[in-house]
């Protein structure tokens, strides 16, 4: 799905709004939240072409498939900007979890692991939260030659304990996706 670069533009700058004014000392302990869907916005920075990418499960429990999986889909040498939005499409109307997790960014981290790497793309976290550790909502990609491979994204969950890597706390999401760039 295509959409503009003023919409893109304008999820980053709420998302940035929405961080900025949510910087406060969060030392609860929080249940995992209840997200269904992933979508990542990749902005081509040199096309100013956006496409979105979505991941959609709504039983998380193991070993079930997911419901929907789109394949990730790059040029090669390339840059995007991506922003990660997290849904919970089970109530009606559905939620924006999206403002949860920026709401508690001190507590979050979204991980990027990509398959193989180096090779596939490379990340680079944007956002930070309150303490200046990474969030990972926002972040950019850049390509190199044509290939393929995984990326798997999880959302942790780390309260109290968040260093900005992996290791602490739980999992809350997580989504892999096939990736082919070319």
């Amino acid at each position: 799905m295509k959409i503009g670069i003023v919409t893109i533009l304008l999820c980053l700058a709420l998302g940035l709004t929405a961080l900025l004014g949510s910087c406060k000392t969060d030392t609860l302990q929080f249940d995992s939240e209840t997200i269904t869907t992933l979508k990542v916005v990749a902005l081509n920075t040199t096309t100013n072409v956006a496409d979105t990418f979505e991941y959609v499960n709504f039983n998380e429990t193991k070993p079930n498939p997911p419901s929907y999986v789109d394949t990730i889909r790059l040029r090669s040498e390339s840059s995007y900007l991506i922003q990660v939005i997290l849904l919970n499409e089970t109530p009606n109307p559905l939620q924006v979890m999206t403002d949860t997790i920026l709401a508690r960014a001190n507590n979050h981290l979204m991980v990027y692991n990509v398959d193989p790497s180096p090779g596939l793309f490379s990340v680079k976290v944007l956002d930070k939260d309150s303490k200046g550790l990474p969030l990972g909502l926002s972040c950019s990609w850049a390509t190199s030659g044509p290939t393929g491979g995984w990326l798997r994204m999880i959302l942790r969950q780390q309260p109290g304990d968040k260093n900005g890597t992996e290791t602490p706390g739980t999992t809350d999401f997580e989504a892999d996706f096939p990736v082919v760039v070319n």
